[in-house]
């Protein structure tokens, strides 16, 4: 199964990696393709990201002391990224509005640390995994709700730090009530599948597929919280109500059964590739926006805009250094102070 991981987590950085570079320097000329890499660099990243770590915590990669740590430790990246990445180019830039905005936002990793802690006292207490889920349910039913009630646009700083918690504000945010149902449906699912055979994947596939497709054709009559993405209203995403939650659930179950099959098929060349990848995924992810953020983003201030090839280009070359320099620090920092 830890190659079924390490396909999924290579799959999901090489389109952040794509969608950053898009979302940031792509003039939008063709708004078909900057729909498409919207659409990829979002549902096909962030819930399956997330699906895994689930199951990876099921799988007792995670004792109790390790859950803390690697909450702490998650936090920590979160306010590396709110303020290097981020905050000191906006400050630099005296966009006051932004800096306050990403200063106190909430993004992946802080909601990775909030998940760890969720997942220790699951852990801990032995929570039946039945009544996880409908907790997970039931979070994800409060959040819709608070969203429509509690919508908190006027105050920066306390619209960002609630939506830690909810999806409070129109900012883009990982709120802990609507994602939880990501690491929860990996943890889940692991448990699930134990000695599963290929029979129970084709099954499932069909099963979850279908679903999947009939929800999308249904979200248009889904009038609150933004299910899909809205090209009009990109946020919406990111404050998915439950049923936003459900069909992106299905999405995943659908994408980890998938590469189930295509695992047995990778050659043993590509898979060292997708390895090294997997392994240093957080490490890709940071020197990637670095790299887009600082050249661009403070020297240039958003004058550049490229067309589809230049894109496609630019991140070849992003993921190529940011391959590089993480391998870096793994093979010579890290492997060195081990």
């Amino acid at each position: 199964m830890k190659k079924i991981k390490d396909i999924i987590k290579s799959f999901c950085i090489i389109l952040f990696v794509l969608g950053y570079v898009s979302s940031t320097l792509y003039n939008g000329n063709n708004i078909i393709i900057a729909n498409i890499l919207d659409f990829l660099s979002k549902p096909f990243v962030y819930p399956p990201i997330l699906f895994i770590l689930g199951m990876s915590i099921y799988e007792k990669e995670y004792t109790h002391e390790k859950l803390l740590k690697s909450s702490f430790y998650s936090i920590v990246i979160s306010l590396f990224i709110n303020i290097v990445c981020f905050s000191i180019i906006f400050f630099i830039q005296k966009e006051n509005d932004l800096l306050l905005e990403y200063l106190f936002k909430a993004n992946i990793f802080t909601f990775i640390s909030l998940t760890f802690l969720f997942m220790y006292v699951v852990k801990k207490y032995d929570i039946n995994t039945q009544f996880l889920w409908g907790i997970s349910l039931l979070f994800s039913i409060i959040n819709t709700l608070l969203t429509v009630k509690c919508n908190i646009d006027s105050n920066i700083i306390l619209g960002s730090l609630t939506s830690i918690i909810y999806s409070s504000s129109n900012y883009e945010s990982f709120s802990f009530l609507a994602w939880i149902i990501f690491p929860i449906t990996g943890y889940i699912y692991r448990e699930v599948i134990e000695d599963k055979k290929d029979l129970f994947y084709l099954f499932s596939t069909f099963i979850f597929i279908t679903i999947y497709l009939l929800m999308i054709h249904y979200s248009k009559f889904v009038v609150s919280g933004g299910p899909l993405i809205d090209f009009e209203h990109p946020f919406t995403f990111y404050h998915m109500n439950l049923y936003g939650g459900l069909m992106n659930m299905c999405l995943c179950i659908v994408i980890y059964n998938i590469v189930y099959f295509i695992s047995k098929k990778i050659p043993a060349k590509i898979n060292r590739h997708l390895k090294r990848w997997s392994r240093n995924i957080i490490f890709i992810y940071l020197v990637s926006i670095l790299l887009i953020n600082y050249p661009f983003k403070l020297l240039f201030d958003n004058l550049i805009e490229v067309n589809f090839l230049e894109t496609i280009m630019l991140f070849a070359i992003v993921f190529i250094i940011s391959d590089v320099i993480s391998y870096t620090i793994e093979k010579r920092i890290i492997k060195s102070e081990n």
